[in-house]
């Protein structure tokens, strides 16, 4: 399901993999005021049904560029979202403008904390028995709380969204899609990424998410990092309004060609 809102500039956004394009309702409104803001369920995700065989995110993304007549965009993207930004701009660098990544994924790459690997192995225990609630439960813990809060800490109504998007999107896993990552990882040629990215990261995320936050401002040309302080692994949702004052100047300055429509 794709949404779109506003006039000016393109400014497509990616959400996160314990989220769907719910997670962006604070920023379709507020960014809606400068950009026509287009959001939508990546596959498997809210909405968009998985089909079985192999897919890759970012070919999906510019098959939704191409049916709206999006020739350039502005990419922000979240964790999962952030790693398909960051493929799309290395296999179709002429179709994005500037790069805003939350807490970024980023293909290659090889996590290395053991506390992480161990609540992934209990959260795909607990979803290979069916036990969607205890899932859900662990993932809450591990990226909305993360690992120095506990989920008493996190707003309830944060909570129960989170919930909700992530037992809507535990059964999408049985329809065996195959997902595809580029021919070469993207960890190898981010010195290739020409555009203004900015990435933001949450205070109280997991350490591997912080490293690559570092490792994509020491590689990439253009890049800045911002830390938001009193939010884990989703600081877009959980301090919109900073997330706002970061993310406004940056893409008003990013912004690319075209007219407004």
């Amino acid at each position: 399901m794709v949404s779109s809102a506003g006039v000016g500039p393109d400014l497509v956004l990616l959400h996160a993999g314990i989220a769907d394009r719910r997670m962006w309702a604070s920023q379709i409104g507020d960014f809606s005021r400068e950009f026509r803001v287009t959001s939508y369920d990546l596959r498997g995700f809210g909405e968009s049904p998985m089909t079985p065989g192999p897919y890759a995110h970012f070919r999906d993304l510019r098959t939704i560029l191409d049916h709206f007549g999006i020739e350039r965009a502005a990419l922000i993207g979240a964790s999962m979202g952030g790693s398909v930004a960051l493929d799309f701009a290395l296999e179709s660098p002429d179709r994005v403008s500037a790069l805003l990544l939350v807490d970024p994924g980023l293909d290659g790459y090889r996590f290395q904390d053991p506390w992480l690997k161990g609540r992934w192995q209990e959260s795909e225990a607990a979803l290979e028995r069916g036990d969607f609630e205890e899932a859900a439960r662990i993932e809450s813990e591990t990226w909305l709380a993360g690992p120095e809060r506990s989920l008493d800490q996190v707003d309830g109504w944060l909570r129960e969204l989170v919930r909700t998007m992530l037992l809507g999107s535990y059964p999408a896993a049985a329809a065996g899609g195959t997902e595809e990552g580029p021919d070469t990882p993207s960890i190898e040629r981010l010195e290739q990424i020409r555009v203004p990215v900015l990435v933001v990261v949450g205070e109280h995320d997991v350490p591997d998410m912080k490293r690559i936050a570092e490792l994509l401002e020491q590689r990439i040309p253009a890049a800045t990092r911002v830390t938001i302080e009193g939010a884990a692994h989703l600081p877009s949702l959980e301090r919109p309004d900073e997330f706002h004052r970061i993310a406004r100047p940056f893409l008003t300055r990013a912004r690319g060609p075209g007219p407004p429509r």
